[in-house]
């Protein structure tokens, strides 16, 4: 049985790209990154790719062109207990135009509005932990961060299984090789 026939009656799947965000060399600022190394040992199908994007660049917009559903994971400072996890739409930040010298001031939001501007409006939700320490440099995560990494695993894989991206597993079994 084709990926395709399991997960929509012949319907193919989307095309989901799973984006971690961060400076590995920053602690926690690297929380997205470390994310994504984590997820490349889970089998998942062509369809779902994996981007360490590292600190944001302007060349990810390409990608967002043939993507259908982004999901992007990143260290969020909302004040909150470090190792707290949210969820949210990029929609949901108004943030305002700041005149940028270089390309090397972009965030992910002004990345992702370049994007909206050449056509490429994937939909998108950021999963995002909060840091406890961003402005050490060392490439472990904080142990508050570090204890989350397998819960924000399980979120990505529900993610991926709520837009059939993947076959929904049973009764919470672990990731099933959906690759074979």
């Amino acid at each position: 049985m084709t990926l395709e026939k399991e997960i929509g009656g012949g319907t193919p799947p989307p095309k989901v790209l799973v984006l971690g965000v961060g400076n590995l060399l920053l602690q926690d600022d690297g929380v997205g990154v470390h994310l994504i190394n984590a997820l490349r040992d889970v089998p998942l199908p062509g369809n779902v790719e994996l981007v360490d994007a590292g600190t944001v660049s302007h060349q990810l917009i390409s990608l967002f062109h043939e993507t259908d559903y982004l999901i992007l994971i990143d260290a969020v400072d909302a004040g909150d207990v470090p190792g707290s996890i949210f969820r949210f739409s990029p929609d949901d930040f108004n943030f305002p135009a700041e005149q940028k010298l270089s390309l090397h001031q972009m965030n992910l939001i002004d990345i992702l509005q370049m994007a909206e501007m050449t056509g490429a409006k994937p939909e998108a939700v950021v999963i995002g932990v909060q840091p406890k320490n961003v402005s050490s440099w060392s490439l472990e995560l904080s142990d508050e961060v570090k204890a989350v990494v397998p819960k924000v695993m399980e979120l990505v894989i529900k993610e991926l299984e709520k837009i059939n991206a993947i076959p929904p597993r049973v009764d919470g079994q672990p990731v099933p090789d959906i690759c074979s």
